[in-house]
């Protein structure tokens, strides 16, 4: 199998764009941007996020830990992007949108889903985490961001 045709083959597939945030227990903050986040199952509510073990994000999701996973909208881009880039890391929440709460949120997200860590999957280079769904926040309307060929649509 070519991995070049592989991943040619995922740039077709549009997903929405998310930021998942966590704070760890000295209230340092964490968040990065994914696009491999999915609905698991709708009782109990449960949704399920593919983090890479090199995210620093990663150690502070260990089971029983809160997070957030903040659904963007089109406005998001900048937010998007740096939440995703390794050398921008710290800064990552200097945007007036943060809320530093536990979890850290993105007030003005298409929807917010509050969860908490439930179990990890041990999968190569990344983990599947599944997180039972505490709480959510919905926007009105449909803006949400979208990833696909690349780029953001």
């Amino acid at each position: 199998m070519n991995i070049k045709d592989f991943l040619e083959s995922m740039r077709n597939l549009a997903a929405s764009v998310s930021i998942v945030s966590a704070q760890d227990q000295q209230k340092k903050n964490f968040a990065m941007t994914v696009s491999s986040l999915t609905s698991l199952s709708m009782d109990p509510p449960a949704i399920l996020v593919c983090v890479n073990k090199e995210a620093s994000i990663h150690s502070v999701l260990k089971e029983g830990a809160s997070f957030a996973v903040n659904i963007l909208t089109k406005a998001h881009t900048e937010i998007a992007n740096v939440c995703s880039s390794k050398e921008k890391e710290d800064q990552r929440f200097n945007f007036e949108q943060w809320v530093l709460d536990n979890p850290p949120i993105i007030q003005d997200a298409q929807a917010i889903i509050f969860c908490e860590v439930d179990k990890l999957v041990d999968y190569h280079t990344h983990s599947i985490v599944i997180g039972s769904v505490k709480g959510v926040k919905n926007k009105e309307g449909f803006n949400t961001l979208m990833y696909a060929n690349g780029g953001y649509i």
